[in-house]
């Protein structure tokens, strides 16, 4: 992630008919770590569906706290 310049990323829920999504700080995975890989493990706290669309926030600097949504968890078992 961080080779292609990615800090920061965006977390959209997987269920279309939610819509629920939040931006979140990607220093928890390691360097190496595929967007791909990360999807399956989130499950979004408003309607609890397992897996989201994880995109790169080329702009991770420039949100603010109150942009900030915690509706989804991570979810360590995979």
């Amino acid at each position: 992630m961080r080779s292609a310049g990615i800090r920061g990323l965006l977390v959209y829920c997987a269920d279309y008919r939610c819509s629920h999504s939040l931006a979140i700080n990607g220093d928890r995975w390691p360097d190496d770590a595929r967007l791909s890989d990360l999807e399956a493990r989130f499950v979004c706290k408003a309607c609890g569906t397992r897996g989201a669309d994880v995109r790169p926030d080329f702009d991770w600097n420039r949100k603010t706290a109150a942009m900030v949504d915690h509706r989804f968890r991570f979810d360590d078992c995979t």
